[in-house]
């Protein structure tokens, strides 16, 4: 008969599998605020954090990449008196994080396409970027000068649109490029979307085209994670 106390199983174990889990699959972005508010790692490469073991006093948090692996110690203090403190603490310390990184606790998780007028829009004013930045398109021997010849008052739209080229692309260029310092500022910082990452691209490059469309359904988006955390709380 043997019984020996040494083999018989953590009774943390289970509760501790549960929470590395739950944290790893939804609660990603509270593990990225960690490193970034208390090692100050910047979005982009904390941004496949993982949780790898926890303790009463700490989390080990891993990140790896193509060619390293590195883990960081997250104290929890003061410590746990025991595992069921766990969910409360970690939200603490992820509000803790939050203000001192002044973010929000909601994070963007997706790209919404332009849809509807948005897309009718976003098509037009692709067109334009596509089209000005060459004054030479709206001369002669150019196929979109061919084009505009073809229907009434063409030819006089072509002159005014190679008069105003450099005017037009001054403008448009100065203004998107204020677009995206502040979709950059007051959006995807603030609602954790790591810089430099597919996402973050996605939200770059959608408001370089078409501007305000894009704040509105970011906006949207985040109106949405609102109203869905409220719920949760009821």
């Amino acid at each position: 008969m043997s019984s020996s106390s040494s083999q018989d199983p953590d009774p943390d174990t289970a509760i501790k599998t549960r929470i590395i889990t739950h944290m790893n699959t939804s609660h990603q972005d509270s593990l990225i605020r960690y490193l970034r508010s208390t090692r100050h790692i910047s979005s982009f490469r904390a941004r496949h954090a993982q949780l790898q073991s926890l303790t009463l006093s700490s989390l080990t948090i891993s990140l790896s990449h193509s060619s390293s692996s590195k883990t960081y110690l997250i104290p929890i203090d003061p410590p746990l008196t025991s595992f069921a403190e766990a969910r409360t603490r970690l939200a603490e310390m992820d509000a803790t994080a939050c203000t001192a990184l002044d973010v929000s606790p909601i994070t963007l998780k997706r790209y919404i396409p332009p849809r509807g007028i948005h897309l009718i829009l976003f098509i037009y004013l692709l067109l334009v970027l596509l089209i000005f930045p060459r004054r030479a398109n709206f001369q002669p021997p150019s196929n979109i000068h061919h084009y505009l010849s073809q229907v009434p008052y063409g030819a006089r739209f072509a002159r005014f649109c190679w008069k105003a080229q450099p005017w037009v692309m001054g403008l448009l260029l100065g203004i998107h490029s204020v677009e995206v310092w502040w979709m950059e500022k007051t959006r995807l910082r603030r609602y954790n979307v790591p810089r430099g990452g597919r996402l973050w691209w996605l939200w770059v490059a959608s408001t370089s085209v078409e501007g305000y469309g894009a704040f509105q359904r970011l906006d949207g988006e985040v109106n949405w994670e609102e109203e869905k955390r409220e719920k949760q709380r009821h």
